[in-house]
């Protein structure tokens, strides 16, 4: 049993995210353990992405994501779970390392995207970097049923 388990969520495919939600409810210690869902918004924190944009739009985008989080987190989780939730800027692997470090996570469970077999090998998939670097257990789940490339 574990008593913090970090979750990312792709809020762009939540139904992504549900096999580690799964997991992690059978995997939480229910005496005292606490969920933390997070998502990353990837580009703002660059700053030559950041000065195409106004501030106050970035708040605005900020906020609109921190509310999708809440909606998805009460359809997905149930009432008598603790968690916390949090929304970040940047490079997903480095938000998610970085985030587990905060939250003292003894576990990351996020699911792996199946994309191409070249961008694996060139760039490297963000579950990999969050396996890599990582001071906790991560687990990775992957989908059976997506297409190769």
């Amino acid at each position: 049993m574990f008593k913090t388990i970090l979750i990312p969520v792709d809020l762009e495919e939540p139904g992504f995210s549900r096999p580690a939600i799964e997991v992690a409810l059978r995997e939480l210690d229910r005496d005292g353990g606490k969920l933390h869902l997070m998502t990353v918004i990837p580009g703002f924190a660059s700053p030559l992405v950041a000065s195409y944009f106004d501030p106050a739009a970035v708040q605005k985008a900020h906020q609109a994501v921190d509310q999708h989080l809440v909606e998805f987190a009460r359809r997905e989780l149930p009432d008598d779970i603790q968690y916390d939730l949090s929304v970040h800027q940047g490079h997903p692997a480095e938000r998610i390392v970085k985030q587990s470090k905060k939250v003292h996570a003894d576990l990351i469970i996020m699911s792996a995207h199946h994309r191409g077999r070249l961008d694996s090998a060139l760039l490297g998939s963000n579950s990999a970097r969050v396996v890599e670097r990582a001071k906790c257990s991560v687990l990775i789940l992957r989908r059976w049923d997506e297409p190769e490339n």
